[in-house]
C-alpha cells in the first residue's frame, strides 16, 4: 500500500526532510518512503511514484509518503516520522522556529535550509545579532544575494551561500562537508565538492585546513560581483593560523575573477588559485600560483608548506599501465563510458578532462552551458559515451539528492551495467556527517554481478568522516571496484582507457 500522511502547516528544512526520508527506508516493512513540503515539484514526483497525495496538501504541509505493506507499519512509520520531525531529529534539548528566539551571543553561527522568501528574513535577523551565516538555500536572487552579502561584510559576519554546499568552520562541518585534520590551509570557495577535495586531498597528503569558507556557487557572477570571497580574502590574511589561502571556484565572470586575483596580489600570504575552465592567461600578471585541476590545486599547497613535490595518485606509467590491463578484460561488444556523478564540480572537471586527454570522443550529459559535451536527449537514458550529473536538477526534482540517499543512482548504475555497451563506469563517493551513512555498500552487489565492466571510484571524504574513508576503499576493491586517489586522476584513468578500448575497436 502507498498512503501520503500531512503533517499540516509545519516546516522543516529540505536536508532533515531527506535525512528522516531514508531512516523510513531502513524500517522494516517499509519498500519506500519520501519526506518532502507540499510544493509543486515534491507532489507531482509523489504522483509519479504511484503515490495518490491529498487533495488539500499546500507548500506549507509535509508530506510523509510511505509503500509498505501492512496498513499497522504505515501508521507506525508515520508516528515515528512525526516524532523525529518534530524533535528537530537532532535530539537538541531546545527547537527555534525563529532567529528572534535566539539570545544574543547564544550562538557563532546559524545554518538556514527554508525557502528563499524566508531564509532572507533570517539571515539578515543572524547578522543584526552578530551571528556568521551558512545558506544551505538556493531561491534567493543574485540582487539580493549581493545586497546580503554586502551587509554581512560591513558588519564584520562570515556569510556563507546562499546555494552553500560545504563549510568547516572551527571544526565544525557543515552541510555535505568532511572532516578534516587542522592545518595551514585555508580555503575560500564558490564550488562546494571543489573546495571539499582539495580539502580531503591536503589532509591525505599529510596536512590540514583551517576552515572552508563556501561562498555560494554564484558569487562569482557579475550581479554578485565575488562580494564573499574577497571579504574572506581580507578575513583570512588576518587569521593567524591561516598560512596559505587556496581560492576555489569554476570558471566565472572574467571581470569578477579579475578583482579577485587583483584582491589577492594585495596579501602577504601565498595564495593558490583553481578556476576550473580557466587558461593561463587569467593567471598572468598576478601573484597567485594557478593550478587547473583540483589536485593540483591541493599539490602545490602543500609543496608550499614542504618545499617538496608532492606525491599522491599513479605515475603516468601505471595510468598507463592499468588501462591496458582494463582493455584486456572487456568483451568486443564494450565500447562505452558512463558516468554517473553526485558532485556538480566533479562532473564538470572530468568533462573538461575527457576533453583535453581524449578530444576527439564525443560525450554527452545533462548539464546545461558546458562546453564540453552535447546535451542529451532525455537525462533518463544515456547516448553513446555520457556523462550525467546525478545532483542536478533533473534528478532531483523527482528524488533526494543522491549525496543523502543513494537509491537514484543505485537504479542508473544497475541500467548502464545491464547495457551491453556499455565498458567503463565512473562515480564519486561523498562523505560527511551530513550525508548519507553508507553511500558505498549498496553499490558492491551490483558490481560483483557484472565483473565484465570497468567501475572506477574516487572518494572524497576526510579521514574522521563517519562512513570510514579506509573501510570504504578496501570492500570496494575487494568487489572488483578500482578505487582511486581523486576525481581528477579517475578522468585521467578512464580517458586513457576509452583511448585505447577505441583504438582496439578501430583496429
Amino acid at each position: 500500500m502507498k498512503e501520503v500522511f500531512l503533517l499540516k502547516n509545519r516546516y522543516v528544512d529540505s536536508v532533515t526532510l531527506m535525512t528522516v526520508a531514508v531512516e523510513l527506508t531502513e524500517i522494516g516493512g517499509v519498500d519506500g518512503a519520501e519526506c518532502g513540503m507540499g510544493t509543486r515539484p515534491n507532489i507531482d514526483m509523489l504522483k509519479g511514484l504511484g503515490y495518490e497525495v491529498p487533495a488539500d496538501v499546500t507548500q506549507n504541509d509535509i508530506m510523509i509518503a510511505v509503500d509498505a505493506a501492512e496498513e499497522k507499519t504505515f501508521r507506525e512509520v508515520c508516528d515515528f516520522a512525526e516524532k523525529e520531525l518534530s524533535a528537530g531529529h537532532s535530539g537538541r534539548s531546545k527547537t527555534y522556529h525563529d532567529v528572534d528566539d535566539m539570545d544574543d551571543g547564544e550562538f557563532d553561527i546559524v545554518q538556514i535550509s527554508i525557502p528563499g522568501e524566508y531564509a532572507l528574513k533570517e539571515a539578515y535577523k543572524a547578522i543584526d545579532k552578530g551571528m556568521h551565516v551558512f545558506m544551505f538555500t538556493a531561491d534567493i536572487s543574485l540582487e539580493e544575494e549581493h545586497d546580503l552579502k554586502v551587509y554581512a561584510r560591513d558588519h564584520g559576519c562570515l556569510m556563507m551561500g546562499p546555494d552553500a554546499g560545504v563549510g568547516l568552520v572551527g571544526g565544525l562541518c557543515m552541510a555535505a562537508g568532511s572532516i578534516v585534520d587542522f592545518g595551514p590551509v585555508g580555503i575560500i570557495g564558490a564550488s562546494g565538492s571543489g573546495s571539499q577535495e582539495v580539502a580531503c586531498l591536503i589532509e591525505q597528503m599529510g596536512y590540514g585546513v583551517t576552515c572552508i569558507l563556501g561562498t555560494g556557487g554564484r558569487d562569482l557572477k557579475k550581479p554578485v560581483g565575488g562580494v564573499s570571497m574577497m571579504a574572506d580574502i581580507d578575513r583570512l590574511e588576518q587569521d593567524e593560523d591561516t598560512k596559505i589561502i587556496c581560492l576555489v571556484s569554476m570558471l566565472a565572470d572574467r571581470g569578477v575573477m579579475e578583482e579577485v586575483l587583483k584582491k589577492a596580489d594585495t596579501l602577504t600570504k601565498p595564495v593558490v588559485a583553481v578556476f576550473l575552465g580557466a587558461g593561463p592567461e587569467l593567471y598572468e600578471g598576478h601573484k597567485v600560483i594557478g593550478t587547473y585541476d583540483l589536485t593540483e590545486a591541493a599539490k602545490a599547497c602543500v609543496k608550499l608548506i614542504t618545499d617538496e613535490e608532492p606525491d599522491i595518485g599513479l605515475t603516468d606509467e601505471e595510468r598507463e599501465k592499468l588501462a591496458d590491463e582494463c582493455v584486456a578484460k572487456l568483451a568486443p561488444g564494450r565500447k562505452y563510458f558512463r558516468g554517473i556523478y553526485t558532485g556538480g564540480t566533479f562532473a564538470e572537471e572530468a568533462l573538461m578532462t575527457f576533453r583535453k586527454e581524449a578530444p576527439d570522443m564525443l560525450m554527452h550529459t545533462n548539464r546545461d552551458n558546458t562546453e564540453y559535451a552535447v546535451r542529451l536527449k532525455s537525462h533518463k537514458k544515456s547516448e553513446g559515451n555520457s556523462l550525467i550529473d546525478i545532483g542536478d536538477l533533473d534528478f532531483t526534482a523527482e528524488a533526494p539528492h543522491t549525496v543523502f540517499d543513494p537509491t537514484q543512482r543505485v537504479l542508473r548504475y544497475r541500467q548502464e551495467l545491464s547495457d551491453p555497451e556499455t565498458a567503463l563506469v565512473a562515480m564519486d563517493i561523498i562523505l560527511g556527517p551530513g550525508v548519507a551513512a553508507d553511500p558505498a555498500s549498496c553499490y558492491l552487489p551490483i558490481a560483483r554481478e557484472h565483473p565484465d565492466v570497468i567501475t572506477v571510484i574516487s572518494v572524497c571524504g576526510g579521514k574522521w568522516d563517519p562512513q570510514g574513508k579506509d573501510k570504504i576503499k578496501k570492500e570496494m576493491r575487494e568487489a572488483g571496484v578500482i578505487v582511486v586517489e581523486s576525481d581528477h586522476e579517475s578522468a585521467m584513468l578512464c580517458s586513457a582507457i576509452m583511448k585505447k578500448l577505441e583504438a582496439r575497436n578501430h583496429e
